[in-house]
């Protein structure tokens, strides 16, 4: 008997606990989601006033102060399209913003809408000198979960030649190295991390291939 009614004190104990975590969970949830929407707070009219390279660059002020909360990188992206949506901006801005909204949707597995927006921010052939095209095409390869086509663009990607004018330097005009092609490396890190998650590969991944 008196097992019984240990075991009936335990089950009732349990439940009452169930009880009482259900009951407050909606409150814990209503707290999370203020604080979460507390943390990723800017002020829009001040955003919307900034020069579309302050607004890019600038890691004190832009869309990238949001960004630096992991739980914000969704209102991030939104906001770069309000940015370039509501101002009017030059083609090569908006390649560039529509280029980082995408980054941020394929870090949080918006893989489709990613996609679309990337292939937007190709450069006309006639002034892609870079291989940017290629880099373009390999990262929505990556998204697609195509290797054939993600090998494909790497190779066209490291072909591409360094031009002879090519002499970047810092703020204060002292030369810099820096590694040809541009982006090759990212490119690699896709190939060795296929499989895994975009933001895996930006965070760190296991490397099972070869290039």
């Amino acid at each position: 008997m008196q097992s019984t009614i240990s075991e009936l004190t335990l089950r009732g104990s349990l439940f009452l606990s169930f009880l009482l975590a259900t009951i407050a969970s909606p409150l814990s949830f209503a707290e999370d989601k203020n604080r979460l929407q507390q943390s990723c707070t800017y002020n829009e009219k001040a955003m919307m006033e900034l020069s579309p390279r302050e607004f890019d660059q600038n890691f004190e002020n832009g869309w990238r102060v949001v960004a630096k909360n992991n739980d914000c990188l969704e209102v991030a992206a939104n906001l770069i399209r309000t940015y370039y949506t509501t101002n009017e901006v030059s083609a090569g801005a908006k390649r560039t913003f529509v280029w980082h909204e995408g980054q941020l949707r394929a870090e949080i597995g918006q893989y489709r809408q990613a996609i679309q927006l990337m292939e937007q921010a190709e450069k006309p052939v006639q002034r892609d000198i870079s291989g940017w095209n290629h880099y373009v095409a390999a990262t929505i390869a990556f998204l697609q979960s195509d290797m054939e086509k993600l090998r494909i663009h790497r190779e066209k990607l490291a072909a591409v030649p360094k031009p002879e004018n090519f002499n970047p330097k810092d703020a204060d005009g002292n030369p810099i190295e820096i590694d040809w092609p541009l982006n090759l490396n990212i490119v690699d890190k896709f190939i060795s991390c296929f499989g895994q998650t975009y933001a895996e590969v930006y965070s760190g991944c296991t490397q099972e291939k070869q290039p």
